[in-house]
């Protein structure tokens, strides 16, 4: 039997930036996304960031913001948190990646050879490639085709 409580949508998805700042140039100007909002920065003096997000009890935000693409909605969010580590490797368990699909593959791979600080691998043999941002998020370039 189906839930019935899960007949919604995805909503967003969220990733845990150095630098949200950067991160929000990195997202509107490299890869034409639109920012929705912003949030303030969230620090409290009890532990209610511990109880709702797992984190240190030190742990706080420093903001967050919320952008779109085609429609479809993610989160750049930056913490300090004394126990906070650097990404995983993309063949690690729980580690994901963003898809974004663009109008021309090999256009999109010319663009971004020429973008400081991003690394661009080779073109898989089924029809996509994959960029690294600056800070280490794994990005897949997909053409409209394989979007579908």
């Amino acid at each position: 039997m189906k839930n019935e409580i899960f007949q919604g949508t995805i909503d967003h998805t969220g990733i845990v930036v150095p630098n949200l700042s950067e991160a929000v140039t990195f997202f509107t100007e490299v890869l034409n996304f639109e920012v929705l909002f912003k949030t303030p920065p969230m620090k409290f003096e009890d532990d209610r960031l511990k109880q709702s997000f797992g984190v240190h009890e030190k742990a706080f935000v420093e903001g967050a913001a919320f952008l779109q693409y085609g429609g479809k909605k993610i989160e750049l969010v930056q913490w300090t948190d004394p126990e906070q580590n650097a990404g995983a490797k993309p063949a690690d368990i729980g580690t994901a990646h963003l898809a974004i699909s663009v109008t021309d593959l090999k256009k999109a791979y010319t663009y971004f050879e020429n973008i400081p600080g991003v690394t661009v691998r080779v073109f898989s043999p089924i029809g996509f490639f994959y960029i690294t941002s600056p800070w280490g998020l794994e990005i897949q370039i997909v053409g409209k085709d394989l979007s579908k």
